[in-house]
């Protein structure tokens, strides 16, 4: 694709994210504020019950904040909790998470999670075609190689792996890997003895990305999936032998 000139920088303003997650604490020095935001979580009768509370109690998606806010820091940044006191949830409630964000109008959804879940194929799939549909771009994370995590490996869908030889600016493309992007799979630094808690992995790649494409969604309104697939590929580094 080719990006008009603009001399200003890019600061992810008026791009909405949703970050799917464990909520974010928005009074976090790497964060400091958030636009909004809403919790799900399954009833005992199986009903899905939305809330205000976006309050992250496990640090997982304030620290998946820190990144966006860092390197898009005008981004507008949606706090969507599913995960309470474990970083896990039903499909369920990630659908309603994921539609909520669609009706949002968001132009971009990070999710650092998925499922190898071959029942759960059809459903993602209409997820993401309704996200292709509205032109809301989808980033998700998964272990490199993984032809069946869903949603990262399916297409019309940007999946990003952790890869240690990136640093924090870089990203690569790894041609053939059903997860074809990798980034930097660390978030901010935490002062000590914080750090030696601090998390890293490939939701945090996965962030990297997202705050990449707020950057180039701010410059290219409307920009499509495989626009910005094209993007990441240009601008990929060579990875190191």
């Amino acid at each position: 694709m080719t990006r008009v000139f603009d001399p200003h920088p890019a600061t992810g303003a008026g791009v909405r994210i949703a970050l799917i997650d464990s909520g974010v604490n928005a009074q976090h020095s790497h964060v400091r504020r958030v636009s909004g935001g809403c919790g799900f979580l399954a009833a005992p009768d199986g009903n899905i019950q939305t809330t205000d509370d976006y309050t992250d109690r496990l640090g997982h998606g304030t620290a998946l904040a820190g990144i966006l806010r860092a390197k898009a820091p005008q981004v507008e940044l949606y706090a969507v909790k599913i995960f309470a006191d474990r970083l896990a949830a039903s499909l369920a409630v990630l659908e309603a998470a994921l539609y909520w964000a669609l009706g949002q109008q968001m132009h971009l959804i990070n999710l650092s999670l998925g499922t190898t879940n071959p029942d759960h194929h059809e459903r993602m799939k209409a997820v993401v075609a309704e996200a292709n549909r509205r032109g809301t771009l989808l980033v998700a994370a998964s272990p490199p190689g993984h032809a069946a995590m869903l949603p990262a490996a399916l297409p019309g869908v940007i999946g990003v792996a952790g890869d240690d030889r990136c640093g924090w600016e870089e990203h690569f493309h790894i041609p053939g890997d059903p997860i074809p992007f990798r980034a930097h799979p660390c978030p901010r630094p935490l002062p000590s003895p914080a750090q030696a808690r601090n998390f890293r992995g490939h939701s945090f790649a996965a962030a990297h990305i997202a705050a990449t494409l707020a950057l180039l969604l701010e410059k290219s309104p409307g920009l499509t999936v495989s626009e910005a697939q094209e993007y990441l590929r240009q601008t990929s580094r060579s990875v190191p032998v």
